[in-house]
């Protein structure tokens, strides 16, 4: 009798933790519905061609795909500005961030995140950008302990790399790959959702070569990639999506394991 209590209250108790899982964590925030019943608003597609090169040099059925996707994370997280004014631009370009490093796969929900916070500038490692702040140097982070579930992006840095040229920089880019990299529970430069196993070894070692060409000035991937592993995947990842051509001209190998990882050319959309 106790056995067979013992084994209800452990199915309801799981059953419980299955439900709190999926409504706090996985189940799609529906912040604003009304987007994915109405065609893609024509203001929307203006600013993505002016300022998102990414999505102007897709093909059309492309273009609908990568639209559909937008409304999507739009509609389940909340994008809202710190201390500063957003609009619809931001908003965007926050979207298109998301999506881009994931646009070979299914659709990412981004299940740890649950709003991205725009700041008026840089700010320091406690999220500060007033005078109090020590070095306002940090353009975005993935938030943690009292800020879990945020991400925080610079405006000014946001919008400046998406300006509708090439870049090998882009914070937006730079968050959302430590996000991917994340979630399979550890942020180490192995995405393990995206890496088959089998494929961690040669990634590991393309990362130590690409170092080492950093270290001996033989590389234009931007230095800060030598913080850690999780750094480099996130940097080369801005080169990746924001400059393929060059990337691809100038750093071949590692350009080719990048396409297996994300499943995407971008070159192909030049």
């Amino acid at each position: 009798m106790i056995q067979n209590l013992v084994f209800i209250l452990s199915a309801v108790f799981f059953i419980v933790t299955l439900l709190i899982i999926y409504f706090f964590v996985l189940k799609p925030r529906k912040a604003h519905p009304e987007l994915l019943k109405k065609p893609f608003p024509e203001p929307y597609k203006r600013i993505l061609k002016k300022r998102v090169l990414f999505y102007r040099n897709l093909p059309a059925e492309k273009k609908t795909e990568f639209e559909r996707r937008i409304l999507l994370f739009m509609a389940e997280k909340d994008i809202l500005g710190v201390e500063t004014q957003i609009d619809d631009t931001d908003r965007l370009l926050v979207a298109a961030s998301a999506v881009i490093p994931m646009f070979g796969y299914d659709y990412f929900r981004y299940p740890t995140v649950k709003e991205v916070l725009i700041y008026p500038h840089s700010f320091d490692k406690e999220f500060q950008t007033d005078d109090m702040a020590q070095q306002k140097n940090i353009l975005g982070m993935v938030g943690d302990g009292f800020m879990r579930g945020s991400v925080v992006l610079s405006k000014p840095d946001l919008e400046a790399a998406f300006d509708g040229t090439r870049h090998i920089h882009n914070v937006g880019i730079h968050e959302f790959t430590h996000l991917i990299d994340g979630a399979d529970g550890a942020t180490d430069g192995v995405p393990e959702i995206l890496i088959e196993h089998s494929f961690v070894m040669p990634w590991l070692k393309e990362i130590r070569r690409e170092m080492e060409k950093i270290v001996s000035h033989h590389s234009d991937i931007n230095p800060y990639g030598l913080t850690n592993n999780a750094e480099f995947l996130a940097v080369v990842s801005e080169y990746f999506f924001d400059d393929p051509e060059k990337m691809k001209s100038r750093h071949k190998e590692l350009y080719d394991i990048m396409v297996q990882i994300f499943h995407q050319k971008p070159d192909d959309y030049v």
